[in-house]
């Protein structure tokens, strides 16, 4: 068996801060008889070709839960400013070539479409980040500003993404075009341009949308869109629990 070297290795770090303004100790919510992290976690290890993963949390409790579940868990400091900085904080010691961000409350992420992520950035070595997009068609999710929209050039390239419906337009009624998705928030960094993204100033578009990509298109890096075959619902509101909880019971945690 030829094992990878430390430097070629993949690592899924998830970042899960208990303080969330909007669902308080959500990390640690029950869904199908376990909590929400160890979902997420389970859903990491099916990603094809990963080699370790880590969940980053800034809280006794869920290190705690995280560690009693078999799972490698390391505490970060309260005061990090985002997800992406809680990630790099845990990435930092790291010796590997690819870092994926996964949110920790995605626990149906499309776990094929993140290990094409990877692929992308394997076979395309000027390439720094990737993530993953679900062809948007609904009218209804075009105009919800909770939905992040993207657009892609023919390339799948990122052109811009929005909280606001685009494209526009102007004289049509809405309809669905390509290059066109819904963005699904896991990202897939090479880790020192994932150092080097968490150095820089937020971007003036950045600040304006509320979105951290933005800060990487201002630069004038390209971000890679890899569709995915379905939608992922994460846990945002308490409201979404019984939801995901569904979906899990009726498919298990895996997507076909």
């Amino acid at each position: 068996m030829i094992r990878k070297k430390a430097i070629d290795q993949v690592v899924v770090i998830i970042p899960a801060r208990y303080g969330s303004k909007r669902f308080p100790g959500k990390p640690l919510i029950k869904l199908a008889g376990q909590p929400l992290i160890i979902h997420v976690w389970q859903r990491a290890w099916e990603i094809p070709g990963i080699d370790r993963v880590i969940v980053a949390t800034d809280n006794d409790q869920i290190f705690r839960v995280v560690e009693q579940a078999g799972a490698e868990a390391v505490m970060t400091p309260e005061d990090l400013p985002s997800g992406s900085d809680r990630v790099g904080w845990v990435a930092r010691t790291l010796d590997c070539e690819i870092i994926v961000n996964l949110q920790g409350d995605e626990p149906l992420i499309d776990s094929q479409a993140v290990a094409r992520a990877v692929d992308a950035l394997r076979l395309d070595t000027q390439l720094k980040v990737a993530t993953l997009g679900f062809p948007l068609e609904k009218e209804k999710i075009w105009k919800d500003p909770n939905v992040v929209k993207v657009l892609t050039d023919q390339n799948n390239n990122a052109l811009y993404f929005s909280r606001l419906p685009i494209p526009y337009f102007r004289d049509l009624p809405f309809s669905p075009v390509q290059g066109l998705f819904q963005h699904l928030g896991v990202y897939i960094y090479r880790k020192n341009f994932l150092m080097d993204f968490l150095t820089w100033s937020p971007s003036e578009l950045e600040k304006a949308e509320k979105l951290e990509q933005l800060r990487i298109l201002s630069k004038g890096f390209k971000i890679k869109i890899i569709p995915t075959a379905a939608p992922s619902f994460g846990v945002d509101t308490p409201e979404d629990v019984l939801r995901v909880e569904e979906m899990i019971n009726r498919k298990g945690t895996k997507i076909d």
